[in-house]
């Protein structure tokens, strides 16, 4: 019996305009709830980003953001790790090193999100609030995720991963492709999977068994394979679709995600 839906944001729960069906998603939440399942949001965003997103959704409440580097449940933190600061200087470094330089690199803290200026870009295509510095070495928070972005280079989605392995080999970091040009570095341990671990099951891996996951990127790549049920978006990735124990029958422009709810736990 699945008692949880763990649901990936960008490119699963919003559409390609970054817009979220909010009503649809609330009439499900409240026949879920009546069925005592829980709906957690895991996502590479921010919470602060998530928190805005999902707040006409009041059932949600429930989150784990920056792929598990920080989980927020009812308002209050009850997991997080971060990056030591020494680390954080020597992983911009490195990320400006790579083969293809990142258009910007995002540094994910508690309260904002700071990227470095981007000269020749018209218009910022993501849906958070960055404040644009000179030098991120001077950033003076705890830092979650060192996340460098490419958006006028053509670069591929494997040419990414294959970034990410390079951070993985060199540093004690977990690093994974996540979309739209994106590369997140992480500390070391941090997935959605071990989240859900920490958040709902104290480490007992059977019991993720209850949990119905859906994601359309490599970040979800451990979230779908350990979950009970595994459900690749119809425009994931295709190494998403490889390993996904179902597909939806809809992508995330036409309510996919909610459709496919609706069939697995019988919603009118």
């Amino acid at each position: 019996m699945y008692r949880y839906i763990a649901t990936d944001v960008d490119g699963t729960m919003l559409d390609s305009r970054h817009q979220l069906n909010s009503a649809a998603l609330n009439t499900a939440l409240g026949q879920l709830q009546q069925q005592n399942v829980s709906w957690i949001v895991a996502s590479g965003d921010s919470y602060r980003f998530l928190k805005k997103c999902f707040a006409p959704c009041p059932l949600i409440d429930t989150f784990i953001s920056i792929n598990g580097a920080l989980i927020v449940q009812k308002g209050q933190v009850v997991f997080e790790r971060t990056h030591a600061k020494s680390q954080v200087n020597e992983l911009i470094k490195a990320v400006n090193a790579l083969p293809v330089t990142p258009d910007v690199i995002l540094l994910t803290g508690w309260n904002h999100t700071w990227g470095t200026r981007i000269s020749d870009l018209k218009a910022w295509p993501f849906g958070i609030n960055i404040d644009f510095i000179d030098d991120l070495t001077q950033v003076d928070d705890k830092i979650y995720n060192v996340n460098p972005i490419w958006l006028n280079h053509q670069v591929t989605p494997d040419q990414i991963r294959g970034f990410a392995q390079q951070m993985i080999e060199r540093y004690p970091v977990y690093a994974t492709y996540s979309g739209f040009g994106c590369m997140d570095v992480l500390p070391l341990g941090v997935n959605k999977a071990a989240g859900l671990k920490e958040l709902i099951i104290n480490n007992d891996h059977d019991q993720l068994k209850s949990v119905v996951a859906f994601g359309d990127s490599s970040n979800d790549r451990q979230m779908l394979q350990e979950a009970g049920l595994g459900v690749a978006m119809k425009n994931a990735s295709p190494d998403i679709l490889k390993l996904a124990n179902r597909i939806t029958s809809y992508d995330n422009d036409h309510d996919g995600v909610l459709r496919e709810v609706q069939s697995i736990f019988n919603l009118s």
